[in-house]
């Protein structure tokens, strides 16, 4: 009898299930904030904008402080391959569908609004695909159309449109390729979005943003607006030895020799840019737009996407001895086939005290959201585990005061019979935990829509 009272005074006073959840609550939450919202903060906080400081060369302190207040760096973000998925990437309908875009849209909204908080760019360029499927909609489905590229720019929100300027380039997911442009994609995307051919002056550079994709096409009124800005390049470099340095944007990465290697940057197991071609795609521009390119706008560096993923190369310079660098950026969102999103950092100085224009590249990388996800499984099996030891600890106790302490009767209760009995027990205990960890996931999802 003394046993049995002793058995009921430690049941009545066993808080175990009660205390682990209260743990487990606490855990949640802190991995949850993490997850959802630290870890951007911190992936994107460690990606410093590279410095291109050019030297200033001046006789007194008062021309110092002028020369360095003119030669202040411009600061541009370069994003690519957002392609915002659609029924035309997966060929989901319905429910799985809007789980679908829900998930990888909330993981680019959250990775470009810490991204202009953090970095603060002065100008954002997004090298194209801005949706997945925009050329797939057909010529008078401009609500549609409208629809998504509205989704598009809830998720690109410019948090500073009085101070952040936003360049956004045609992909081949918006208007085709070569000789496979559809013409209403292409219309449609010059009045709606804008001028696929642009030259913007920014930090003593000129970047240049030429529509690669129409350049290619056979048609001289397909390619004629690309064809007239490159030619303009060329006109002002040969007729002006003072004209500014040119950055080449290009949506497509250039031509290049066969199994050049990428650089250790590159995640894919292919070491080396391919050359596929198929519907409305190619891997890399034709070997004479390449050259024609690189020989009529003598770039200073070339700056590509498409790809998804990073690579640097360098091109050889027709004619010259002199090399251009051109790096892929790799694609901003998590369901593009490579493991971890990236975009770059790009720093402009104009030149100051005598010294000319400089620029300084970083590849910068996004939080890993597959294994965010598996963090979350394995953090579930190892609650569940806990509140299962937790929930069983207190059936032994309880069979334990109800056997007056006989042990026979105390391991006969501990059969599989009275071990699948916990489920209920297991299962209120993780809804107990759940009642504060899905709120906390809830509060973290509305922060980056209302802030």
């Amino acid at each position: 009898m003394e046993l049995q009272a002793k058995l009921q005074q430690s049941l009545a006073h066993s808080k175990r299930p009660r205390t682990v959840v209260r743990g487990l609550r606490a855990v949640w939450v802190a991995a949850v904030v993490y997850g959802e919202v630290g870890v951007y903060y911190w992936r994107i906080g460690r990606c410093r904008w590279p410095e291109a400081k050019a030297e200033v060369k001046t006789d007194t302190e008062a021309e110092a402080d002028a020369e360095a207040i003119a030669g202040r760096p411009t600061r541009v973000a370069i994003v690519a391959d957002a392609q915002i998925v659609d029924h035309y990437s997966y060929g989901q309908t319905g429910m799985l569908l809007r789980i679908v875009e829900f998930f990888t849209d909330i993981y680019v909204r959250k990775a470009y609004l810490v991204l202009q908080d953090v970095r603060q760019p002065a100008i954002v360029v997004n090298l194209g695909d801005l949706m997945d499927g925009g050329r797939e909609l057909p010529e008078g489905a401009d609500e549609a159309w409208l629809a998504e590229y509205a989704r598009f720019r809830s998720v690109f929100r410019n948090r500073a449109p009085a101070a952040r300027r936003v360049f956004e380039m045609a992909g081949n997911h918006d208007i085709g390729i070569g000789n496979t442009v559809v013409p209403h994609a292409l219309s449609r995307f010059h009045r709606r979005v804008g001028a696929t051919n642009q030259l913007v002056a920014a930090g003593g550079h000129r970047l240049a943003l030429v529509d690669t994709l129409t350049l290619e096409s056979d048609d001289p009124a397909v390619r004629s607006g690309a064809r007239r800005l490159v030619e303009q390049l060329r006109i002002q470099r040969e007729s002006s030895s003072g004209a500014p340095p040119t950055l080449l944007f290009s949506h497509v990465p250039l031509w290049r020799a066969a199994n050049t290697p990428c650089g250790l940057l590159r995640q894919s197991k292919h070491g080396a840019l391919l050359s596929r071609r198929g519907y409305q795609f190619r891997d890399q521009l034709q070997r004479n737009t390449t050259e024609y390119l690189l020989e009529a706008v003598r770039p200073q560096a070339v700056f590509s996407g498409d790809d998804h993923d990073t690579c640097s190369v360098t091109h050889p310079m027709a004619g010259t001895s002199e090399t251009v660098a051109e790096h892929t950026i790799g694609a901003f969102g998590w369901a593009s086939g490579v493991p971890v999103a990236s975009y770059a950092l790009l720093t402009l100085s104009p030149g100051a005290g005598g010294a000319p224009p400089a620029f300084a590249l970083q590849h910068c990388f996004l939080p890993h959201q597959l294994g965010i996800y598996k963090a979350y499984v394995l953090l579930l099996a190892a609650s569940l585990a806990l509140l299962a030891r937790a929930c069983w600890w207190r059936r032994r106790l309880a069979a334990a005061a109800s056997a007056g302490g006989a042990g026979q009767r105390i391991r006969a209760q501990a059969g599989m019979r009275s071990r699948l009995s916990l489920l209920p027990d297991v299962l209120r205990a993780a809804g107990a935990v759940a009642l504060v960890a899905a709120p906390a996931y809830v509060a973290c999802i509305l922060y980056f829509y209302v802030v």
